[in-house]
């Protein structure tokens, strides 16, 4: 059964033996303050080490957008893992003056996608892919549980919303990035996080409006015990 915090679990990706150790890499080691674009470079040529440290860099980050988006713990382990086999088989096709954040991003939510498509649906339910209202950054910062809303949003927008909104608010991606991850225009992406925010803000508005009327029966209630107790 998935957790429900979006921790990430006591792992760490494990290289797989075909990929090599990296022992013969000992003077390719990644220098401080290496962007993502020089480790994949470097990576790309050879070096276990600079690919370990982008592991380091995206591995919970990566962990985090799958299981929000999978609600199953061991799924998001298994997606991560896989994405990053993937990375280092194509590594060679990565060009390092581009995003690597937009281009690591992308293999997972491929990942993810066919992840889905193996699951079983219900009758109707869509695959993903084939001026805001209530900014999400507002309505986190104004919640004590933060964990509460992310879980609230994978269960009430679509697949393609939640993937956006997450990517804009968690991982700070450019609408740009988001739309290369997404593979639609900016305007399109625009649309969607605007539809998601407001979607969002309407089933957040929704949720604070039951908990109110719950808490004014409750009163009532109470306020009702009290009188006959009283006139005892």
């Amino acid at each position: 059964m998935a957790t429900e915090e979006a921790r990430m679990p006591c792992m760490t990706f494990a290289i797989p033996s075909f990929l090599g150790t990296g022992e013969n890499n000992a003077v390719n080691l990644p220098k401080e303050g290496s962007s993502d674009g020089d480790l994949a470079r470097q990576a790309r040529d050879g070096s276990m080490r600079c690919f370990e440290e982008l592991v380091y860099r995206y591995e919970a980050r990566l962990f985090r957008f799958l299981f929000h988006a999978t609600r199953n713990e061991a799924d998001a382990v298994d997606l991560t893992q896989e994405t990053f086999v993937a990375v280092h088989r194509h590594l060679h096709r990565f060009d390092p003056d581009r995003s690597f954040a937009t281009w690591i991003f992308t293999i997972a939510r491929r990942k993810l996608i066919d992840h889905l498509r193996t699951l079983p649906r219900e009758a109707g339910e869509v695959l993903p892919e084939t001026a805001d209202e209530a900014d999400p950054s507002h309505l986190l910062s104004a919640r004590e549980d933060q964990q509460e809303i992310w879980k609230l949003a994978s269960a009430a927008l679509t697949p393609v919303q939640f993937q956006a909104l997450w990517l804009r608010y968690v991982d700070e991606l450019s609408i740009g990035q988001i739309a290369q991850v997404l593979r639609r225009t900016n305007a399109h992406i625009k649309v969607i996080l605007f539809r998601a925010r407001s979607a969002l803000a309407a089933e957040l508005k929704s949720r604070t409006a039951v908990d109110t009327d719950r808490g004014s029966i409750g009163t009532r209630t109470s306020a009702s015990s009290s009188g006959k107790g009283n006139k005892s």
